[in-house]
């Protein structure tokens, strides 16, 4: 449709009513009678724009580089496997592998008698790489929980980017003749979305912008990364601050977007709001009267019972009635300002790390005031609980007002309502017992844990000091060996010496002898 077209058609057809209403008796009698109407009138023409929040983006700009780099090349550890399998097919044997067989004697093949052993099994072990570390299950969920706030931002911004143009009239008009009472209830609006304007190109720039991202992040949850983290737990507020998370620099920044993901739970939006009242120019005031004479003549046309006005006595008004502008109407609605939460963040990180840190200071001023650790924590917990009592108490206060119910009924509904809440309580703090029980229950797991470690630890140092006293002692023996060998060379040398010498001393005196009967 070229535009203008709606004006060019009304030229023509307005000229009709023109010459038409000179001539017709009909006409110029309704018309008259009009004038004399009780008309109100309202008209208004408006532009409508949201503006979004996109404080968030450049923190995801900058975020996404860094989750690509962490699932391209994901840190993974070595889950050792124990397992006993025959002796020629160990392929590695440790510590373990001789305190197993020393418990296990039933896998002796045979012994010497220097002690020499051959084992028909032994316990071995080998090493596979682990994915399942708790960085990596925070990044998994990191992308997840990414992929969301995206996702439901981008859903918004299509709905409501563009902006909106509103053409809205409402005309109330009464009037009598006779016994005849006619009412004009009219609204008309036009409601038209356009992304032309500047406004609307800024909000289509930030969907190209949020769709950008949207393609990252979709991408970045369909990796062989995700994929193969699917079968590991998702991590739960509050986050562990592990060395990695705390010092490496890319999951620092991971543990901040975390945390300005959860202080921006919702996505809000302004309106700027131009608008102008139609003026009831005498002009327009005309051709709204020809409405009304045309609205009449449809409906007069078109009826089963004949109904006219009669024109027996003529119409003679000596005063006209000025129609009243309106300058509001309650049924105009206009956009207000909006938010829209998106989840209902439970343990919410941010709110955690301020609690925390109000904690914590209060923590070091009971400290520094001379309370001692355990009674310090005592009261660090019973002032948050007196906290979330004290919220809860006024939400119900705000929220159910029994003095308000319209009568007695209405009041006993609104306390019964109350007094059910409060028995639920009780059920929700056995709940909450029941998780600190839980939690109790696995500090003390993690203390037997560690003292297992530590009895371990100590074992493998006891082994380690065996194992060096054995080998000091062999080294001892080896080298006092070494000496019983090299004395028992020595006395060898020595005899074979000592029997050269005798030999020679003997062989010396028969010479002599010889010599001394040659002599005789």
């Amino acid at each position: 449709m070229d535009k203008g077209s709606a004006k060019k058609y009304f030229k023509k057809i307005n000229t009709t009513f023109e010459g038409v209403n000179r001539q017709d008796e009909f006409a110029k009698t309704f018309l008259n009678l009009i004038k004399g109407a009780d008309t109100r009138l309202y008209h208004k023409e408006r532009r409508e724009r949201r503006v979004f929040d996109d404080s968030f983006m450049n923190a995801i700009d900058a975020i996404l580089p860094v989750i690509e780099k962490l699932t391209r090349n994901p840190g993974e550890t070595l889950k050792k496997f124990s397992e006993i399998v025959p002796v020629e097919r160990a392929k590695k044997i440790d510590a373990d592998t001789v305190r197993h067989l020393a418990a296990n004697t039933q896998y002796i093949k045979s012994a010497d008698q220097n002690g020499n052993i051959v084992p028909s099994k032994v316990l071995t072990s080998y090493s596979e790489a682990d994915l399942g570390t708790y960085e990596n299950r925070f990044l998994m969920t990191l992308v997840d929980k990414l992929f969301t706030f995206i996702e439901v931002r981008y859903d918004l911004i299509v709905e409501k980017a563009k902006t909106e143009y509103v053409n809205f009239l409402k005309v109330d008009s009464q009037l009598e003749w006779e016994d005849a009472i006619i009412d004009y209830d009219i609204t008309f609006s036009i409601h038209q979305r356009s992304a032309a304007d500047e406004i609307g190109k800024k909000n289509q720039e930030l969907l190209k912008r949020i769709t950008d991202m949207r393609q990252l992040i979709t991408m970045y949850k369909m990796s062989s990364f995700m994929k193969a983290m699917a079968s590991y737990q998702p991590v739960k507020p509050p986050i562990m601050k592990t060395n990695k998370i705390l010092k490496n620099y890319d999951f620092k920044a991971c543990y901040e977007m975390w945390v300005l993901l959860d202080e921006i739970d919702s996505v809000g939006y302004d309106v700027d709001v131009f608008e102008r009242d139609i003026e009831f120019e005498n002009r327009y005031l005309t051709e709204i009267e020809n409405l009304f004479l045309v609205i009449y003549s449809t409906v007069a046309n078109n009826q089963i019972d004949d109904f006219e006005l009669s024109h027996e006595i003529p119409i003679d008004y000596t005063k006209r009635r000025t129609p009243r502008v309106q300058i509001s109407y309650e049924k105009d609605e206009y956009i207000q300002p909006g938010e829209y939460l998106f989840q209902d963040n439970t343990l919410n990180q941010y709110f955690l790390d301020q609690i925390r840190k109000n904690n914590e200071t209060r923590f070091k001023t009971l400290l520094d005031a001379g309370i001692d650790e355990e009674e310090a924590i005592k009261i660090i917990y019973q002032r948050l609980s007196s906290l979330a009592d004290a919220a809860f108490v006024d939400f119900i206060n705000e929220n159910f007002k029994p003095e308000e119910g319209k009568d007695i009924n209405a009041k006993i509904e609104i306390q019964n309502k109350i007094l059910k809440t409060y028995k639920n309580i009780d059920n929700i703090q056995k709940d909450n017992v029941k998780n600190m029980q839980t939690q109790k229950a696995l500090a003390s797991l993690s203390l037997n844990n560690y003292k297992d470690e530590l009895k371990k630890a100590l074992e493998a140092e006891k082994l380690r000091k065996e194992i060096e006293e054995a080998e000091k002692l062999k080294k001892q023996m080896d080298e006092k060996r070494k000496e019983v060998a090299k004395e028992i060379e020595q006395k060898q040398k020595l005899k074979k010496a000592k029997t050269i010498l005798e030999e020679a001393e003997k062989e010396r005196r028969e010479k002599r002898i010889k010599e001394l009967r040659e002599f005789n």
